[in-house]
């Protein structure tokens, strides 16, 4: 029995440590047993699986008629378990009852243009200048496609086709900004069921609420230049990808955009939120509507009354730097 819980180290997450898989509900007994048998390698008390142990998940997951691939040992496995944590803190805080939770963790989300993080911002008189905006090529990108309105709005608007192309012949690479966990809130989904989709939305972000959780650096610039790619991720979403979609779902509802700089203490989550707030409006020109947000893993492990709606847990326990300028 205990190789069922190989199971557990997909794709996804493919590191977990004893008191991981107890907060998970998991019987975490038979993980010394994998080690000596093979399936799974211990370091500095974090668990992933073996090449061995790869076999097993596959085998195991057939029989037990499962979905998934085994994972495989990443080159920070402390982050992935802080990402894991993450995931089970923030899902056992809510129920989100009449909607479907999704989440991916170490998510790379797609921008354009590619910048270097001296292009992405600087400072006068100690506040951030969004010197993406100075960019050629993002000047070209604003030039050549267009937000839409409501109104306006066609799945086929820009074509994958028309993307490739245009993207090809401006030598337009794209940059990425790495989230430590994208989660999204597929809300009265029962009440979107006949949207056929869209062919840029790989992601799935339509009709959705988006929350982008990454664990902030020491230094204020760095998380500045997050910011930055917040707002290039926007732009391309807004202009190139699902122009008219993004702030508005298909029933007309709004759609938000949170990203959250997430920290582990309760204290830290405030002082950030503090020194990222002095900026203001700063932090949202260019990409409202979207807002600015800390919250601690503390606080959400010390929800003791699991929450109806993300709605009711996030805007309780977490610390807004800059909300949506209305």
């Amino acid at each position: 029995m205990s190789e069922i819980i190989l199971t557990m180290f997909d794709e996804q997450n493919p590191c977990w440590t004893a008191e991981l898989l107890k907060l998970a509900g998991e019987d975490a007994s038979g993980l010394d047993e994998l080690v000596s048998s093979g399936s799974l390698e211990l370091s500095d008390g974090i668990y992933s699986l073996t090449e061995r142990g790869k076999t097993d998940f596959e085998r195991t997951r057939d029989e037990l008629f499962l979905e998934g691939m085994p994972g495989t040992k990443p080159s920070d496995p402390i982050r992935s378990v802080k990402r894991t944590k993450l995931r089970l803190l923030l899902d056992n805080a809510h129920l989100q009852r009449w909607g479907i939770k999704v989440y991916h963790p170490g998510r790379d989300l797609i921008f354009y243009p590619d910048l270097k993080e001296e292009e992405l911002l600087s400072f006068k008189n100690g506040a951030p200048e969004w010197s993406y905006t100075d960019s050629f090529l993002y000047r070209k990108i604003n030039e050549e496609f267009k937000p839409a309105l409501i109104e306006g709005r066609k799945t086929d608007l820009v074509t994958p086709e028309r993307l490739r192309s245009w993207c090809a012949d401006n030598s337009m690479e794209p940059g990425r900004l790495n989230i430590d966990l994208l989660y999204l809130c597929h809300y009265d989904f029962m009440q979107y069921r006949d949207f056929g989709g869209h062919p840029n939305d790989r992601m799935k972000v339509i009709n959705t609420d988006r929350f982008l959780f990454i664990f902030p650096e020491h230094e204020t610039e760095k998380n500045l230049a997050a910011v930055a790619k917040f707002h290039l991720w926007l732009n391309t979403l807004r202009r190139m990808m699902i122009p008219g979609y993004v702030d508005r779902d298909t029933q007309e509802q709004d759609s938000v955009s949170w990203l959250i700089f997430t920290t582990e203490r309760e204290d830290e989550a405030a002082a950030m939120a503090e020194e990222l707030g002095k900026f203001g409006e700063k932090l949202v020109e260019n990409a409202n509507p979207c807002e600015i947000w800390a919250v601690s893993m503390e606080a959400l492990e010390n929800v003791k009354e699991k929450r109806e709606l993300i709605w009711e847990l996030l805007p309780d326990i977490a610390h807004p730097a800059q909300r949506t300028i209305i």
